[in-house]
């Protein structure tokens, strides 16, 4: 379970991604870090607009 670093591997072993591939959106900041602990992208999210500002600056259309 999050925030468990292990199931954000076991996602991206199951999905066959490398965790810089990825962006992981959620609103608690220890899930956030966990999944940036495995080398995940990862925003937490606050508002629409600082979402999309986070994720364009990530190169995300």
């Amino acid at each position: 379970m999050k925030p468990n670093p292990a199931i954000y591997r076991l996602g991206l072993n199951l999905a066959s991604l490398r965790p810089e591939e990825t962006v992981m959106i959620d609103d608690r900041a220890q899930n956030a870090e966990a999944a940036r602990s495995v080398g995940m992208h990862a925003v937490r999210y606050e508002n629409a607009a600082q979402l999309r500002e986070e994720l364009a600056a990530l190169g995300v259309k």
